[in-house]
């Protein structure tokens, strides 16, 4: 595995690599969708590629861009709390978002809205599975260029 910091040139700022990208072949290009559009000019034929975004409606996004772009997705993510400062990287799948909620999330004791923040956890766990995809905006989707 490599280090969680790019090599760059002295002198400039060093930026952490994506978590996700430690998964993917080298080579992968990583498309941030929150900086605006992207085109296929940006992608090799065939090649590993990570779409990202963490606006509302990021799923529907992601898939159509995906598809736009000839990417057939290999995996999809959910990521909590945020891309910019990922603390859980959740696959969307049913198995893996229902293992989240009853095995992971949990609120911290001493925690001043205690009450609150466990009825909300409750409530989160009693929800579709899906549900979890499609409200949380933060999004990481893998595929290949076909």
């Amino acid at each position: 595995m490599t280090s969680p910091v790019e090599n760059v040139a002295q002198g400039e700022r060093k930026r952490p690599i994506s978590p996700w990208l430690q998964l993917c072949p080298p080579g992968t290009v990583e498309l941030d969708l929150r900086f605006g559009p992207v085109g296929a000019a940006q992608l090799s034929p065939d090649g590993p590629v990570v779409l990202l975004d963490q606006r509302a409606r990021s799923r529907r996004r992601l898939r159509r861009t995906a598809r736009e772009l000839g990417v057939v997705l290999e995996r999809e993510f959910v990521v909590l709390p945020t891309l910019d400062r990922p603390m859980v990287v959740v696959d969307d799948v049913e198995e893996a978002i229902k293992y989240f909620w009853t095995a992971v999330a949990t609120v911290p004791p001493g925690f001043a809205f205690a009450l609150p923040a466990s009825a909300c956890l409750g409530l989160a766990r009693l929800a579709p599975w899906r549900w979890t995809g499609a409200l949380a905006p933060a999004r990481v989707v893998v595929g290949r260029r076909r």
